[in-house]
């Protein structure tokens, strides 16, 4: 049996890669074992603000958004974390340009305009979800009685 081809490889080859979402950092835009996710070569498209890019860090390979493009590096976050990570450049190898959230559902393109809506809520999505995290915290101490 022949080993897998890894990301980087298919990508000079091919120069995408579509494969199945492993992980919940990017819920709920992608949903873990269920998700598929087409990826193209970050030379020929370079992630832009908002892009989910895809790159390797310790053996592993990470598909994050990202949140903002400095000269050397992107700064990256999970939709469903709260850690902001420094990426340098050389470590990204694609960039998400399309997904179907369930296999046997619409391919959504990263320029879709129901897609670029949700990106531009993000903040507002993810502000929500810390405030109601820490109100089910306060309610929840409260009936333990403050403790």
């Amino acid at each position: 049996m022949t080993e897998p081809l890894a990301y980087e490889e298919l990508l000079r080859k091919d120069g995408r890669v579509m494969t199945h979402v492993v992980g919940t950092s990017m819920r709920p835009l992608l949903r873990d074992r269920e998700s598929i996710v087409i990826v193209e070569s970050a030379d020929h498209v370079p992630p832009r603000r908002g892009d989910v890019a895809l790159y390797k860090t310790g053996g592993a390979y990470i598909l994050h958004r990202v949140l903002r493009v400095k000269p050397d590096e992107y700064l990256t976050r999970g939709d469903n974390t709260w850690v902001t990570e420094h990426v340098p450049k050389a470590a990204v190898l694609a960039t998400m340009t399309g997904f179907y959230r369930t296999p046997e559902g619409k391919l959504i393109s990263r320029d879709h305009a129901v897609y670029r809506l949700y990106v531009l809520a993000l903040p507002g999505i993810r502000l929500a979800r810390r405030v109601g995290s820490r109100l089910k915290r306060e309610i929840k101490k409260a009936f333990r009685g403050g403790r």
